[in-house]
């Protein structure tokens, strides 16, 4: 619990009685937003309304607000109830969603008028007419309501049930992807197949379990045991793989066992079923939720958030997809230990992209901890993991379907992923793709008078020492630029290209797809 937890949601659904409940069974200090507000002003809610209006008292509601989760970075984090507005701002519920576990509690709006009418007290927003007031406001606030880590509906739950169920969640310290109704909570540590799985799944009609040969064997009887009798799929491995036919076997397979729009995809292996799978329940009768539980170091920093789904097309990579956000994730760092260790290594070339896009304490822990990193610490594995995600998530949440800021993540994996479509996606493998792609931006950035050479040259040396490639002149880059157009990110002749600036700030910039040819294709001489 090292994150407050923030109780939000509508007014009268008990965010004040659930949240000294809380507070009692964990023996952490109780606030209730308001009554801050209260305290600090002089003044009670009703009048800093009437004297302020509702834009004055936001701004005092978010001033609080974050004097509460600046003063939880040092010290024990408490439970908060909010007011009901206290999130409806975007930046401020991001910001939130960050920085603590944010818990949003629901009830039917006959149930909301009968406990409103019920309490003592004015409530400014209801003036006038109290049903139409409050249903207008639930529907402008329904975005604000479903971007939490969890909501509990408190309908039927007793204050006691209710806080139980809160803790529970407080405790699990998830991360959450603000996607409005299609926001869900990622899970990380150990153990989480068994304890999270069927909750996960929630009362779906029928299961789908994904998997491929290798990670089926070693996993299956575990994911398959928690589903009770789910229709299985089982795939070839590997990238080559990653085509439109094993979605059709996915479909085919659904097909058969009358699987319906109620049922659940649960994508159980790396990147590659998880794309595949995802791709699956996105077109399968026009969607179906998905559960996405990675069993890769690279599937879980970089595959388990965001939604991208998708196949390859022949030597263009992740050609045909869609944005389809799963509904839960679940990285179970225990899984990693039966991961080969070209995989593994493979992967932290993304987690040293995350940390130069926006975590520099992550970079210097994988510098400072790289041996207990290689020996796959769970402990640390687990730190990794959650920073990685972190990154990602806040990222996402901003930017979900890559208009903007989302492309940032794409740092090494233009001359990376070219690398990779080269060697027919087997002579590298999609990690060492990104490492040789990351020290080609770096050094492209260098050229171009936009990154520094001490942080191209720290990076290259802390790739070394994760085992990475990173002799990027051995590569057959002239091979490899003819394919620089077949990129995502092109736009008629250019094509936007990440660059660093420093450790944690990078930014995106057109570049001429001559240009960039040019510029990679000087590293082969270097």
């Amino acid at each position: 619990m090292r994150r407050p937890l923030l109780l939000s949601g509508f007014m009268a659904t008990g965010k004040s009685s659930v949240g000294k409940r809380v507070a009692e069974l964990s023996g952490r200090r109780f606030v209730d937003l308001d009554l801050e507000i209260e305290r600090k002003s002089g003044a009670s809610v009703a009048e800093l309304f009437s004297n302020s209006g509702e834009a004055g008292f936001r701004a005092l509601e978010r001033a609080a607000l974050f004097d509460l989760l600046d003063a939880a970075a040092s010290g024990p984090a408490p439970v908060v109830a909010l007011g009901g507005g206290a999130l409806v701002s975007r930046e401020v519920r991001l910001a939130a969603l960050d920085r603590a576990v944010v818990v949003t509690l629901t009830a039917e709006l006959p149930e909301l008028l009968r406990r409103a009418r019920a309490e003592s007290g004015t409530r400014p927003l209801l003036a006038g007419d109290p049903g139409a007031r409050a249903a207008a406001l639930l529907e402008l606030r329904q975005t604000a309501y479903a971007e939490a880590h969890e909501s509990l509906a408190s309908d039927a739950r007793s204050v006691h049930e209710l806080a139980q169920q809160a803790l529970a969640v407080w405790r699990r310290d998830p991360l959450a992807v603000a996607a409005g109704d299609r926001s869900y909570a990622v899970d990380i540590g150990e153990g989480l197949v068994a304890e999270r799985l069927p909750p996960a799944v929630g009362k779906a009609s029928k299961r789908v379990l994904i998997s491929d040969e290798t990670v089926y064997g070693l996993h299956g009887a575990l994911a398959r045991d928690c589903l009770a009798d789910p229709v299985v799929v089982v795939l070839s491995p590997g990238e080559q793989h990653k085509h439109i036919g094993s979605v059709e076997k996915i479909w085919r397979a659904a097909q058969a066992g009358e699987v319906d729009r109620k049922a659940c995809f649960v994508a159980l292996g790396g990147g590659v079923v998880s794309d595949i799978a995802g791709f699956a329940a996105a077109s399968y009768q026009r969607g179906v939720r998905w559960v996405g539980i990675p069993t890769t170091l690279l599937a879980m920093v970089d595959a388990s958030v965001g939604g991208k789904t998708g196949v390859d097309l022949e030597s263009a990579k992740n050609a045909v997809g869609a944005f389809h956000q799963p509904s839960a994730v679940l990285c179970d760092v225990a899984l990693l230990a039966t991961e080969s260790d070209r995989g593994f290594r493979s992967a932290l070339a993304e987690v040293v992209k995350t940390a130069l896009i926006g975590d520099p304490e992550l970079f210097e822990l994988l510098e400072r901890e790289t041996e207990r990193v290689l020996q796959r610490s769970s402990e640390v594995l687990a730190e990794l993991v959650r920073r990685s995600i972190r990154v990602k998530a806040r990222i996402v949440s901003a930017d979900e379907r890559e208009s903007g800021l989302r492309a940032v993540l794409n740092l090494g994996h233009t001359v990376g992923h070219a690398l990779e479509s080269q060697g027919g996606y087997t002579r590298l493998s999609h990690g060492e793709a990104v490492s040789l792609g990351l020290v080609a931006a770096l050094r492209i950035g260098v050229a171009l008078g936009a990154t520094p050479r001490e942080l191209a040259e720290r990076s290259e040396r802390l790739l070394e020492k994760l085992g990475l490639p990173a002799d990027i002149a051995r590569e057959p880059l002239a091979d490899a630029v003819g394919l620089l157009g077949h990129d995502k990110k092109r736009a008629g002749k250019s094509i936007k290209f990440v660059v660093a600036h420093g450790l944690g700030d990078v930014i995106t910039r057109d570049l001429e797809l001559g240009e960039l040819s040019r510029h990679a294709l000087a590293l082969s001489s270097r």
